[in-house]
């Protein structure tokens, strides 16, 4: 009787470990209604790819032309701070094939003592980084804001707040509808009073190893810098409000960590973007 106990523990336990390494991609969909999202961006749809890492992830590209975007925005470590960035910039070239693609810079990115080069062959295929700067998206006529700032990378929390008020100073005004692509989401606190409609981040890669009910538990080592929660961290994944602002938080593709993904599986998140006609 032991050794049946003993065996069935065995299974249930090598099933759960093979359950949480799931590693098949996840789409996730929100909708965002606004009173000031114009009614020609009504069903606008924003594909949101984070923390790529140069990682092998099957069936990314049929998936995200699956969707069908309007856009692509890339919100931050298109490429790892080690290794060859050329995985991204193949990536980059089939996401060109599919809508217009808009990127912010992440730690890992900007870590790489050869950033410069990325970059500029990223620009080379039509990818548009955004360092501190905001465009207007236009359809039909109307048109809302996408901005985006760089990441603020620093061992000091002080001058990581003042990197991103600096960044932040940098962006002009603007009244309509207005989305911001930022990498840290763990830096919520620092933007959700600056009047954008929308933020989208990732960096906090779910947390992880998640829990039941999608409890992240794990910090990167990057943050803890911004005296930011190692252990169960407030802004993982998934859809955030504050008064004015939401935040969209993807859970990222790839993972840098020595550590596995459990209960994580790699996501794209999909933004509809809705006009309250209320």
């Amino acid at each position: 009787m032991k050794k049946l106990l003993k065996a069935a523990a065995f299974t249930g336990g090598v099933l759960f470990i093979i359950n949480g390494l799931d590693n098949r991609l996840e789409v996730t969909h929100y909708n965002i209604s606004s009173k000031k999202i114009p009614p020609e961006f009504d069903g606008f749809k924003i594909l949101q790819l984070s923390d790529y890492h140069c990682d092998s992830i099957p069936g990314l590209v049929e998936e995200i032309s699956r969707e069908q975007p309007d856009i692509i925005v890339s919100t931050g470590d298109l490429a790892d701070d080690k290794g060859s960035y050329l995985p991204a910039l193949r990536l980059c070239e089939h996401l060109m094939d599919i809508a217009p693609v808009y990127a912010v810079t992440g730690n890992h990115d900007l870590w790489r003592g050869d950033y410069e080069k990325f970059e500029k062959e990223l620009s080379m295929i039509g990818i548009r980084t955004l360092h501190n700067e905001r465009v207007l998206l236009t359809r039909s006529g109307a048109e809302i804001s996408l901005s985006g700032i760089d990441d603020p990378f620093s061992m000091n929390s002080s001058k990581i707040a003042e990197n991103v008020q600096s960044s932040l100073a940098k962006l002009p005004n603007y009244h309509g509808y207005d989305i911001l692509l930022f990498h840290r989401a763990n830096l919520f606190e620092h933007l959700k009073h600056h009047g954008f409609d929308l933020i989208l981040a990732g960096h906090m890669h779910g947390g992880q190893i998640r829990l039941p009910g999608g409890k992240g538990m794990v910090s990167p080592k990057s943050s803890w810098a911004s005296k930011a929660p190692v252990f169960f961290p407030k802004y993982v994944a998934g859809h955030y409000r504050s008064v004015r602002t939401d935040m969209i938080v993807n859970r990222g593709v790839g993972n840098p960590m020595l550590l596995p993904r459990l209960f994580n599986r790699p996501e794209l998140t999909v933004i509809t973007l809705q006009n309250n006609k209320e």
